[in-house]
């Protein structure tokens, strides 16, 4: 009795077996690539809403020390250095003047928003605060 040897049956399972490997490094290579864009978009929209509260603090204490709003009703600023390099902050103020029996006084509206990048883009951050400031006592 002759015995033919198998050829080729180890070359099937070399093959299966590499393309395995290749899968998963590549899908390795994917997560920690999302991992790592997951994070930087934290960071950025972050830093983002550090502008918007930047922009924020300033346009309340311009209304409580002039009692009365900035610019045209609109001012836009973009912040320089640090982690805010970039952002540009457009900031809204509106004014409710409110009487009550003797007292009258302002009340502001104000809206600062925080952008960097293009609209659509995949690196477009964006945030926006609103709050609303008096000058009553």
């Amino acid at each position: 009795m002759m015995h033919r040897a198998a050829k080729g049956f180890s070359l099937i399972g070399a093959i299966f077996l590499i393309v395995v490997v290749a899968t998963l490094g590549t899908f390795m290579v994917s997560i920690g690539t999302v991992q790592r864009s997951t994070s930087v978009f934290s960071v950025m929209s972050s830093r983002a809403l550090f502008a918007a509260d930047s922009g924020m603090q300033w346009a309340i204490n311009y209304v409580l020390t002039n009692d009365a709003c900035f610019g045209a009703p609109n001012d836009s600023f973009t912040l320089s250095g640090g982690g805010s390099d970039g952002y540009a902050v457009n900031l809204a103020c509106t004014v409710s003047n409110v009487d009550e029996g003797p007292d009258n006084y302002n009340v502001f509206h104000l809206t600062a928003t925080a952008s960097k990048g293009t609209i659509g883009a995949v690196d477009y951050y964006r945030r926006s605060l609103s709050a609303s400031v008096t000058t009553a006592l």
